[in-house]
């Protein structure tokens, strides 16, 4: 098993040498059982100190398979972009200086928002 993982390592980080985007950088590595694969990019913290200065954000982990053609390699980074650009812009939007949409939410607060507004369609009664 390790030789297998070790050679879509070898493979998915061939493939994406041809793959770029802004200033990602990809990562492929063995972790939790399996291959993963991620990006990761410099910016600053949203919720720390701008004096803080750039820092290195990874994306989530996108399990690969040794079974993936090139291409599902390639779009499953694809979508790694994509949804690292939809985090970004969570955290970046704001309305009346809150993020409404952050992607940061603890699932049980959200549950709690439906819950306090489920007699109201998820509105807030008028």
């Amino acid at each position: 098993m390790a030789d297998q993982e070790n050679e879509l390592v070898i493979r998915a980080l061939k493939i994406l040498q041809d793959v770029s985007f802004l200033d990602y950088h990809w990562l492929v590595y063995v972790a939790h059982g399996g291959v993963v694969l991620r990006a990761s990019y410099e910016e600053p913290d949203v919720y720390g100190s701008a004096m803080d200065g750039d820092q290195v954000q990874l994306t989530r982990k996108w399990l690969l398979s040794p079974s993936m053609t090139d291409s599902e390699i390639v779009q499953t980074a694809f979508k790694a972009c994509l949804t690292s650009m939809e985090h970004r812009t969570r955290e970046h939007f704001t309305y009346k200086t809150r993020r409404v949409f952050g992607p940061h939410f603890d699932i049980e607060d959200l549950v709690w928002l439906c819950e306090a507004r489920e007699n109201a369609g998820g509105r807030r009664a008028k």
